[in-house]
């Protein structure tokens, strides 16, 4: 097996927080013991926003008054990313977008500045994840204290600690210097439109009389994705001893890979996949029994909506940290020597090796631990 070895971060984050501590007492810019305008920094897609949930709703409850505005990024343009997903939620008073590929122009950035400091911001708090680059935090120390800011919290990497921590707690553990504790957010932390409600009914009405079975059988990465015929496998099982119907979901990309599993599934299925935006998808799988799916967004979108969830992981990346959050939630997930890559496709195989060593009735026995308790 890989050791794991985790690089110490604790000399560049002595420089972050040097850094802070120095830009906190030049001239001129706001300064408050009560913030009344907050910038919160979050970059990513879905699922690195919904781990981030409980920090951005500690952060409201710490500072009701103060208006917080997100800058965040879903990476590459078209990704969905914290505006769909916090569409109906009144958690953050402005969302401001960009993307990686102007981020370094100097044009985006004296824009920005000009908009930060027009926003009279008083407090900043990074909210990074486990891939946040030094030079990443270290100029947005800087640009904010350009635009007048003069308090900062959270701009730290990741220590070798950090790695038995999930997402949702290390996130938190950030902003303790705010007085924010770990105090747990009850489910569900997203919340549909009536209009999503009334969509997800509709899509959903000829699955009356079953037990609801999501399966989310694709992921970004080809190293996260499960077998299909392994899909199939299960869901037949679930169809004819467990009176499920089966719920796929899926991106517009992936509609022939769920086409092909539904015609082999049969009858008792519903193939949803490219129609169900971020909103409609939480009402969806709010009305499912369990949610079955590969490490990929859809799995923190089910866990976030309180579905219980069986999470099948590859062993590419450290365990623990992007695990569902909550305690109902099944992890399936096998060491091999070669664990720990950080590929996106299997460098010794060809394909996911990690994940053919999980059995379809591994992942079968732990859907069914939800559905006969």
């Amino acid at each position: 097996m890989n050791k794991v070895v985790v690089p110490s971060n604790r000399i560049r984050n002595r420089v972050l927080s040097l850094g802070a501590a120095v830009l906190s007492m030049l001239p001129g810019g706001r300064r408050s013991s009560t913030p009344r305008n907050i910038l919160v920094l979050r970059l990513g897609n879905l699922g690195d926003m919904i781990v981030a949930m409980p920090a951005f709703r500690a952060l409201r409850r710490r500072f009701p008054d103060a208006r917080i505005t997100l800058l965040t990024s879903p990476t590459r343009r078209g990704m969905p990313g914290a505006v769909e997903l916090l569409e109906n939620d009144p958690l953050f008073d402005e969302i401001i977008v960009y993307y990686i590929d102007e981020s370094s122009r100097m044009r985006f950035l004296h824009g920005l500045s000009r908009r930060i400091a027009g926003g009279g911001i008083d407090l900043a708090v990074a909210v990074p994840n486990h891939l946040t680059r030094f030079s990443h935090l270290a100029k947005y120390e800087l640009l904010l204290a350009w635009s007048g800011v003069r308090r900062f919290a959270g701009f730290q990497m990741v220590e070798p600690a950090d790695y038995e921590l999930r997402q949702v707690d290390r996130l938190l553990k950030l902003l303790s210097p705010l007085g924010i504790n770990r105090a747990a957010i009850p489910f569900p932390w997203l919340t549909p439109a009536q209009e999503d409600e009334n969509s997800a009914e509709r899509l959903l009405a000829s699955t009356e009389g079953r037990v609801r079975i999501a399966m989310h059988c694709g992921a970004k990465r080809p190293a996260n994705r499960w077998a299909p015929e392994s899909f199939i496998e299960v869901g037949r099982c679930l169809i004819a001893e467990d009176n499920a119907c089966i719920v796929l979901t899926g991106s517009p990309d992936e509609r022939e890979m769920t086409a092909r599993i539904a015609a082999e599934l049969g009858e008792h299925v519903i193939n949803l996949a490219g129609q169900t935006p971020i909103g409609i998808l939480e009402a969806v799988l709010r009305r499912c029994a369990v949610a079955l799916s590969n490490d990929t967004g859809v799995m923190h979108v089910a866990y976030a909506m309180g579905t219980p969830t069986v999470a099948i992981f590859s062993a590419r990346f450290h365990p623990n940290i992007w695990y569902p959050y909550g305690d109902r939630q099944i992890v399936l997930r096998k060491r091999i020597e070669c664990e720990l890559c950080d590929k996106d496709i299997c460098p010794m195989y060809g394909y996911p090796k990690c994940l053919e060593l999980i059995s379809p009735d591994e992942v079968l026995q732990a859907v069914r631990s939800f559905l006969r308790p």
